[in-house]
């Protein structure tokens, strides 16, 4: 997703620098909103709150508000996905083949 909005706004992600989580994502406040992913996927509470008064730091808390909305989403559409055992149909996978291999989900093992 994150490519398709880069796209459709005519900006540019580096997509290894994401996965990666390091380096020059190319987005604005990339490096504030990489710290606050990396602390969403984490159980170290103090570093996702301070990482949540970084990104605010740098926009603003509605800003901020919004990335926690985005990260939750994608927390609960994973959840649903993986529990109704939905699948991206092949078309979808074809399309997003480059993204997912940049990304490295290719190598991800289904819990399945």
């Amino acid at each position: 997703m994150l490519s398709w909005s880069t796209a459709t706004t005519g900006g540019e992600v580096d997509l290894a620098a994401v996965a990666a989580g390091e380096g020059d994502t190319r987005l604005e406040r990339g490096d504030e909103l990489l710290r606050f992913a990396t602390a969403c996927a984490t159980a170290d509470d103090d570093e996702l709150a301070r990482a949540r008064a970084a990104l605010a730091d740098v926009s603003d808390e509605a800003f901020m508000v919004d990335a926690a909305a985005v990260a939750a989403n994608f927390e609960m559409m994973t959840r649903l996905a993986d529990s109704t055992g939905a699948r991206l149909p092949a078309d979808r996978l074809e399309r997003s083949a480059q993204a997912i291999g940049v990304m490295g989900a290719d190598e991800f093992v289904s819990k399945r």
